[in-house]
């Protein structure tokens, strides 16, 4: 079966050069470009093969978040895997994101499990998400997911809507190569901007849902859209904000994807 992460490596070295064309910023005391890589999110258990995971699943469920809020070179799709020889920070920082510690790994492990579970008969309403961590956990380790990083250059804790739309202006066609590669059929876009270019992606033949226009659905490339609070988000439900429009999905009569 195809590996995909291996696949976008070809994808990342051409991003690499583009962006040392456009003088992107280097890594202090390196001179790297800075670069995250990312893809499909590596399990620690050995024994998950993430490629035939993910090539096997009904639901094949696709983060785009906006960026890595720092100053090196990254590769998020180990932040779940221990390395052999990495220094005891990191594999700190990884037990952690397994164990759900941070608010932004919790929610998107939230997301992830709402998304991966709900059916018509079963909406993983939040009643349900309250009682449910420990199976929360489980499948964020277990099951297959990409997370996408839109601006490959790391920077600050934030990043304005200008800069993530000038950034979508000079990379968006390899951003999108990328999430063609993977063929996602739920893509979970945290900023409205990301939304609006995923949208443009596909056209602008999208079924509607009357009252929920955080998601969109396109039959002809079988891909449910939906838009969300970003992850770190403070004083919102990530959670609601997205399941509300997917169980409304569930329920309608265009229900034909996954």
């Amino acid at each position: 079966m195809t590996n995909y992460n291996s696949q976008l490596e070809n994808l990342f070295a051409r991003w690499i050069e583009r962006s040392e064309q456009n003088d992107e910023p280097r890594e202090e005391g390196y001179g790297r470009i800075i670069f995250t890589k990312d893809g499909l999110m590596e399990k620690n258990d050995a024994s998950i093969n993430i490629s035939d995971a993910w090539q096997n699943a009904k639901r094949r469920i696709m983060f785009l978040v906006k960026d890595q809020p720092s100053e090196w070179c990254d590769d998020s799709r180990l932040w779940l895997r221990d390395i052999e020889g990495e220094k005891p920070q990191s594999r700190k920082n990884k037990e952690n994101c397994r164990a759900l510690k941070s608010r932004f790994m919790h929610n998107i492990a939230n997301l992830f499990w709402g998304l991966w579970n709900a059916t018509p008969a079963n909406l993983c309403t939040s009643e349900q998400l309250c009682c449910s961590f420990e199976q929360v956990k489980d499948c964020f380790n277990t099951h297959p997911f990409a997370y996408i990083e839109c601006k490959k250059q790391g920077g600050g804790t934030s990043i304005s809507d200008q800069t993530l739309i000038q950034y979508l202006n000079k990379y968006g066609d390899l951003l999108r190569e990328e999430i063609e590669l993977l063929d996602p059929n739920i893509i979970v876009c945290t900023n409205p901007h990301i939304y609006n270019f995923v949208q443009n992606m596909y056209g602008n033949e999208f079924e509607r849902i009357e009252g929920h226009n955080s998601i969109r659905v396109d039959l002809k490339h079988k891909k449910v859209i939906l838009c969300s609070y970003h992850p770190s988000a403070w004083n919102v439900n990530v959670y609601e904000g997205v399941m509300d429009h997917f169980r409304a999905y569930l329920q309608s009569d265009i229900c034909k994807i996954v």
